[in-house]
């Protein structure tokens, strides 16, 4: 018996760094380049584009909400290709597609032009690329530390905007957005090779989740342990019939909202508190620095205390950040605040989408969050041309950020609600 002992602890290295990690790392990366030249990224794009094209804002904010409608009708398609597929496939389907956008949209000369490439490849390869398929790796591969790994990978969001952003500013105000979006498309190209190395479950490794062992070891005695005997396992169908699952998906579409009107028109609104052009784009990079430590904490926390409540409270300090910026005058010290307040209403974004892999379990994770993405951008759709209207019409953004505050406030009530199904007694199979 001691003998099998050594044996077994010699097939179980514990200086070995846990291969979810270096998942995770990968996905980090892949989102800071998503972040940096996307999703924070673009914001730098909005005026030149619009003077380029001789738009209205309206008409610039148009792809944004267009990409939400794509993202809700092929979210499940792609959640469910990812569950019972290579999830590599779609991550490299994803970049190339990404990629080949950004390099597209630099040649193009009309406004439809302009829209059909930025939705036909750009939005849908980040959103099926980038997305869903690392999300999904990380919820296999973590369980008791899913929050603060899920933090993580977001935080590359974030990592991308410190980054990314400052050089993608330079290059649309040196260059022009054009060029930018090369060297942008250049940039995406870059992360192919990782997309290689990602595996789709520790147990394809013969790992376990966080890096468990399945044995313990008392004397010279050694016995197996069920893993997680408490983790619950539903498939969409079954995650349908749960109240939780259409709490969850409401605060996903009450919270994406007033995040996705007020950040297509980041660098707008700071201009209409009084910035100029490059200061805004400074505290654009401020709002991703101080996302990249907020984002790890609120995941951190998130594992140790309910989630609900950690998000919760998130949202409502997002939405106190809007509050500041409403009533600011536009010095730097309010900027900064409402800089620190809105990150909080982002940073919870990685818990709560953990929050439906502890709910829900791993193996219909991609599909039942393809389901909430799609609730998610139906909701959010309208969010940036509403924004954009807004300011047409009244040259100011104040009628639109008084509804987004009031949302973050029901979405903290809605995810304060939510409750696992097995408490419910709801997750009864099909």
């Amino acid at each position: 018996m001691r003998q099998q002992s050594i044996h077994v602890a010699r097939s179980q290295p514990r200086r070995r760094i846990f291969y979810g990690w270096w998942i995770v790392l990968i996905g980090c990366f892949q989102d800071a380049v998503k972040g940096g030249t996307f999703n924070t990224g673009f914001s730098l794009y909005f005026l030149p584009v619009l003077n380029d094209l001789h738009l209205n804002r309206a008409q610039t904010s148009l792809p944004f909400s267009l990409a939400k409608f794509e993202a809700a009708l092929i979210g499940p398609i792609v959640g469910w290709l990812i569950d019972r597929f290579d999830l590599r496939v779609m991550m490299v389907i994803g970049t190339v597609c990404a990629g080949l956008g950004f390099v597209l949209l630099a040649y193009t000369k009309t406004y439809v032009m302009f829209v059909l490439v930025f939705m036909g490849l750009l939005a849908m390869g980040f959103q099926a690329g980038f997305n869903h398929a690392s999300m999904a790796a990380v919820n296999y591969w973590f369980r008791a530390k899913r929050g603060f790994a899920m933090s993580i990978l977001q935080t590359g969001q974030a990592i991308g905007g410190v980054i990314f952003v400052p050089l993608v500013a330079v290059a649309v105000l040196r260059w022009g957005w054009r060029s930018a979006a090369v060297l942008s498309g250049v940039l995406v190209f870059l992360t192919l090779p990782l997309v290689f190395l990602v595996r789709r479950s520790p147990e394809s490794m013969g790992l376990l989740p966080d890096g468990a062992s399945s044995v313990t070891q008392t004397g010279s005695t050694v016995r197996l342990r069920p893993l997680f005997p408490d983790a619950v396992e539903l498939t969409a169908k079954e995650a349908f019939r749960t109240p939780a699952f259409w709490l969850l998906a409401g605060f996903h579409g009450l919270r994406n909202i007033p995040y996705g009107g007020v950040t297509v028109h980041l660098v707008p609104l700071l201009v209409w508190k009084g910035l100029d052009q490059p200061t805004a784009a400074f505290f654009v990079g401020l709002l991703s620095f101080t996302t990249v430590i907020v984002r790890p904490l609120t995941g951190w926390l998130g594992d140790r205390w309910p989630k609900q409540r950690i998000g919760a409270m998130g949202v409502f300090l997002g939405g106190l950040g809007l509050a500041v910026l409403l009533c600011s005058g536009g010095s730097y010290w309010h900027m900064a605040l409402f800089v620190i307040l809105f990150s909080f209403g982002d940073a919870i974004n990685s818990i709560t989408w953990a929050l439906v892999g502890d709910f829900f379990g791993r193996k219909s994770f991609a599909t039942i969050r393809g389901w909430i993405g799609m609730i998610q951008s139906f909701a959010t759709m309208p969010a940036a041309v509403f924004t954009g209207w807004v300011y047409d019409q009244t040259q100011s953004y104040t009628a639109a950020l008084v509804p987004f505050m009031l949302l973050y406030g029901l979405a903290a009530l809605v995810l304060w609600r939510a409750v696992p199904p097995c408490s419910n007694a709801d997750a009864e199979p099909a």
